[in-house]
């Protein structure tokens, strides 16, 4: 049983992330979610299945109210800027148009980055195949977002590949080397936004998305996480039990579930306070099948 001094604690973060963002300068409040198939809860879903998703979505951002917005699996642009016209003052920095595996079509899976700060830039990036990785789908999307007591947020807007086709040991390989390889191209870029800002001050950086994997040892030969952490990444999760951090949450009916609730959607940090994730647990389950988590971004 969770003891009461820890319940307070998360009903006081939970509080700060549901704060209207002008009442807090600092800390920055981000979130990070992975909406389902936006709009609509799956491909080609009709327009009332879009509508009521886009409804339930609206619902829940109004609620956490963040300064900072990552989003994954989104499919149509105009929907996302309805769904984040509920937080006041909050502008779409960067929407992904990454192609899809046919490599001449936009895909239904693309990411996000909204925010209530300003941006310095912002754009988003395909990940480069290689001769061993021909199929290197989707990428990041990227902002440099202006903290308001000066200097700069690096963000990222992440959704690494998914296990399918991770069925048999050449397949769980493939998987593992694929997401590394996407790890390797996210800290190849931020070393490079390093020189391309060096006349700025960067105050830290912030990693958020899913990542189809966890650091439990679930997905043995997937070294994603430890390979961000490696390189200097703190993991917000690396602290808070299991069953605490249940992000994704497979189907609702018992007697459907084929796979069990997990870990899959991370925030990482450097150069901010070493705090852990808050997985927000009051959303409607119509809008997605992962849950949205949220971190406070504070100065050490």
């Amino acid at each position: 049983m969770q003891s009461a001094p820890n319940n307070i604690l998360v009903r006081v973060i939970l509080l700060c992330l549901t704060l209207s963002p002008a009442l807090i300068a600092e800390p920055i409040k981000a979130v990070t979610w992975n909406i389902e198939w936006f709009p609509g809860g799956r491909p080609y879903a009709p327009k009332e299945e879009r509508d009521a998703q886009i409804a339930a979505a609206k619902v829940t951002l109004e609620k956490l109210s963040p300064d900072i917005f990552l989003a994954q699996e989104l499919g149509y642009q105009p929907a996302f800027e309805d769904l984040i016209s509920v937080v006041p003052n909050m502008k779409l920095h960067t929407f992904s148009s990454f192609l899809g595996y046919d490599r001449k079509t936009v895909g239904p899976q693309q990411c996000a980055i909204a925010s209530t700060l300003t941006a310095d830039s912002a754009w988003f990036e395909a990940f480069e195949p290689s001769k061993g990785l021909p199929n290197l789908s989707r990428g990041f999307a990227f902002a440099a977002l202006n903290h308001p007591d000066g200097g700069l947020i690096m963000v990222y807007s992440v959704h690494l590949k998914s296990n399918r086709g991770s069925e048999t040991p050449e397949g769980e390989q493939d998987v593992a080397d694929t997401r590394a390889e996407s790890v390797r191209q996210i800290i190849a870029h931020k070393a490079a936004m390093e020189k391309k800002f060096k006349d700025k001050e960067i105050l830290g950086w912030l990693i958020g998305g899913d990542f189809n994997s966890n650091h439990d040892g679930q997905f043995p030969k997937c070294t994603a996480i430890a390979d961000l952490v490696e390189a200097g990444f703190h993991n917000s999760w690396d602290k808070t039990p299991k069953e605490k951090r249940e992000t994704w949450l497979s189907d609702p009916d018992p007697e459907d579930r084929k796979f069990h609730p997990t870990t899959f959607d991370y925030l990482l940090t450097i150069g901010f306070a070493e705090k852990q994730a808050i997985l927000f647990p009051g959303f409607d389950r119509k809008s997605s099948d992962h849950a949205p988590i949220g971190i406070l971004l504070m100065k050490p």
